[in-house]
């Protein structure tokens, strides 16, 4: 993660625990455990439109798009101001990160 700059060592004064779990593939996955900083995070609400309104704008178009945002960790950019917050140890003496891109575990 750090060579692809998904993470970057952080001087921050916030920690969030960091835990390993093997995959299916015999691969080990870190999961950062992120609920106390989630208790902490003020949530944007977006409403979402009526599907009146959107069979009403896209009525006659030719061409659509979709998006799937299923597995979009690691795509979004996390605001420089807050990178601090995601800041976790993988273990002692192994020094401290902080995520460039959104990890998964943030809501």
């Amino acid at each position: 993660m750090l060579k692809q700059g998904i993470i970057e060592p952080s001087n921050s004064p916030w920690m969030a625990p960091a835990v390993y779990t093997p995959k299916k593939s015999g691969e080990v996955r870190i999961c950062v455990d992120y609920r106390e900083l989630n208790k902490k995070t003020r949530k944007d609400a977006y409403p979402l439109p009526l599907p009146d309104d959107i069979f009403d704008k896209v009525r006659g178009a030719a061409v659509f798009s979709t998006l799937d945002m299923q597995s979009g960790f690691w795509q979004i950019p996390v605001n420089v101001n807050d990178k601090e917050k995601t800041a976790f140890s993988p273990g002692p003496g192994m020094g401290l990160f902080q995520f460039t891109r959104m990890p998964f575990g943030l809501t």
